[in-house]
């Protein structure tokens, strides 16, 4: 439940890397130190700018209680003055990005990074599992997800074998348009023997389900690994995508995408997504 990529909020290169996959780690431990010669450079010349605009904010303070300087003469030393710290305070806190830290405690399960490389923005260095809660993901049809609720215990058997009951804790409300199915998500009690990555199946409450409809495996079309059918809409072919099952002679289960009753186009050959269709006897 608990998974983190660690990435730079700079850009620099990678100075060191601290750990290595299958590492534990506490919370605040140093994994990657990042090199920042340039940054610490920039900090130091806005700290000497705000020393300039600090005396040169003091001296016209003082000359215009004297009535030696003008309020705008004023007003623009305090204006320098401000913009000097508010650099400063930045090339400060971009000094901290330079060495970053374990979110929490947990295992380094990958790592992406090596010294000499360069680390940017949004690119993970590092990932890291946390210790305690582990949750079994899995996808259900629209009436499975209807018999659910957060906080219903289902059984789940783990690689292996072993059954163990699970609490249901992340039911989607909408599904994926694309394979009209559900995610739901259950935790898993301490101790369970599971691991993360492994494979876990879900035995949930019956009920009356829909009838699963079969279909030609001529009308089946393949883009990559996904599977589909052109459905008759409204007198035009429109694709969806199905989630298929096991084979019957010469049909093909679908479990999830398609209701029994709708018209599919047999051989769709080179048929584009949205183009008209005439059904014929």
């Amino acid at each position: 439940a608990r998974a983190a990529d660690v990435a730079s909020r700079v850009t620099a290169v990678v100075e060191s890397v601290r750990v290595e996959e299958g590492a534990f780690v506490r919370q605040g431990d140093l994994l990657v130190r990042l090199d920042g010669r340039d940054y610490a450079a920039r900090l130091a010349s806005a700290e000497a700018a705000l020393q300039a605009a600090t005396a040169q904010r003091d001296r016209i303070r003082v000359l215009f209680a004297k009535e030696s300087a003008t309020e705008q003469e004023k007003d623009a030393a305090g204006a320098a003055f401000a913009a000097a710290l508010a650099e400063r305070d930045a090339a400060r806190a971009q000094i901290d990005y330079f060495d970053l830290r374990a979110p929490f405690d947990g295992w380094i399960v990958g790592k992406q990074v090596r010294a000499g490389d360069l680390a940017g923005p949004g690119r993970p260095l590092l990932s890291i599992q946390g210790t305690g809660l582990l949750r079994v993901s899995a996808t259900v049809t629209r009436s499975q997800a209807d018999r659910l609720q957060p906080g219903q215990e289902v059984e789940a058997v783990l690689e292996g074998g072993a059954a163990v009951t699970s609490r249901v804790s992340v039911l989607a409300p909408a599904g994926d348009p694309s394979s009209l199915r559900f995610l739901v998500k259950t935790d898993l009690p301490k101790g369970s023997g599971a691991r993360v990555g492994s494979f876990a199946r879900l035995r949930l409450p019956r009920g009356e389900e829909e009838p699963a409809p079969f279909v030609p495996k001529a009308a089946i079309v393949e883009r990559g690994a996904l599977s589909g059918v052109f459905v008759v809409e409204d007198g035009r072919a429109r694709l969806r995508w199905i989630s298929p099952g096991e084979t019957a002679g010469d049909h093909l289960l679908v479990r999830s995408g398609l209701s029994v009753g709708e018209v599919v186009v047999l051989a769709p050959g080179p048929l584009a997504d949205g183009a008209p269709v005439e059904r014929r006897p």
